[in-house]
């Protein structure tokens, strides 16, 4: 059996509204809430790694690392992110990752 490394992404989102965290209505929580679920159902799929928001609430915006085939379907999990069709928010950058070291927790 030959083993195949595996691809990972980096993925950047950014809302389109600057005042995002301070200022977002109920409509945007709860669109949020179903991108949520979408990162988590990434998850247990596999395809995701690791997704959080950057805490900073004059340039927010959200970080994604994908376990992909190709960089294509990765911009496809991105292009599908609910709060992205919503046009909530914006891809900013899809880049190869070379996931190096990281810590397991439990």
């Amino acid at each position: 059996m030959i083993m195949t490394e595996k691809k990972h992404f980096f993925g950047i989102i950014k809302p389109t509204q600057e005042d995002f965290m301070t200022h977002s209505t109920e409509e945007d929580n709860e669109i949020m809430g179903v991108h949520f679920q979408y990162l988590k159902d990434l998850l247990a799929k596999g395809k995701l790694v690791l997704a959080g928001p950057v805490l900073n609430e004059k340039k927010p915006m959200g970080i994604m690392i994908f376990e992909c085939e190709t960089i294509e379907e990765a911009k496809e999990l991105l292009d599908n992110d609910p709060s992205v069709k919503a046009g909530i928010q914006i891809i900013k950058k899809l880049e190869p990752f070379k996931l190096s070291l990281y810590r397991k927790t439990d």
